[in-house]
């Protein structure tokens, strides 16, 4: 059986002022970085752990026994306490079994597959409706909208989420349409706004083709269920095995 160990935030235990690490920006996350590369250094050659992430103050480690994992907390803990002045957080820091997935950088990891995590999706989608009320209103302009979707975008394609951006991209278009009065402050950010809806109605299409693949169709019938050339078909599974989403197919 296979466990993990999710750290969640660390918070400050009785440096200089108590306070936890404030991550809120680049500059904060950097020196971050710095200050934990003594835990990574403790991790990997002092616990000898094989299997350990981090991304500035959250970071995972698997491992196969649930008993060593229990023991690397405990050591993890007091180390940071005695050498940095922190703690790891007492509710998110839990061990747990690998295939209920793992919280990590704002999605549910399993196997296969990554998912958002609720909570992620229903706090930007609230920012979203704040964002369409101001635009209704002229207070906001449509480029700072764009911006802040593309940015959210980038983000969510990192899981499975193929159905949701797509979703999510029509709801877009219709809160936030381009009046025809309306002047385009930025016609390079609408161009390059447009370019990025169309290449991800083209990995739409490519991620169809694998959902289709994975249940067991072969290249013919892929070709004639979505009525598309065999040709492209195969061009959808490369790309794919290009960018590790498929391994080579024995086809």
């Amino acid at each position: 059986m296979a466990y993990s160990k999710d750290s969640g935030q660390l918070f400050g235990g009785g440096g200089a002022n108590g306070k936890g690490m404030p991550l809120g920006n680049l500059t904060s996350q950097f020196f971050a970085n710095i200050y934990l590369n003594e835990l990574d250094q403790f991790v990997k050659h002092e616990l000898k752990a094989d299997f350990y992430i981090r991304y500035v103050d959250d970071f995972v480690i698997l491992h196969r026994s649930k008993k060593i994992l229990e023991d690397y907390k405990i050591k993890i803990n007091h180390f940071l306490k005695h050498k940095l002045s922190l703690e790891l957080h007492p509710e998110k820091s839990k061990i747990i079994i690998l295939k209920m997935g793992i919280n990590f950088l704002g999605f549910r990891v399993f196997f296969h597959y990554k998912l958002l995590r609720i909570k992620n999706i229903r706090k930007f989608e609230r920012k979203l409706s704040l964002l369409k009320q101001e635009y209704e209103a002229e207070i906001l302009p449509r480029e700072k909208a764009i911006e802040v979707f593309e940015g959210w975008l980038a983000y969510s394609s990192y899981g499975d989420t193929y159905k949701y951006r797509r979703s999510l991209t029509k709801k877009f278009n219709q809160w936030f349409p381009i009046e025809p009065q309306a002047e385009v402050r930025s016609i390079r950010k609408q161009e390059n706004f447009k370019r990025k809806v169309e290449e991800s109605n083209s990995l739409f299409t490519v991620q169809k083709t694998l959902q289709l693949f994975k249940k067991g169709m072969k290249i013919p019938e892929i070709a004639k269920h979505r009525e598309i050339k065999e040709s492209t078909v195969w061009q959808h599974l490369a790309n794919l095995i290009e960018h590790n989403h498929l391994t080579s197919p024995l086809l």
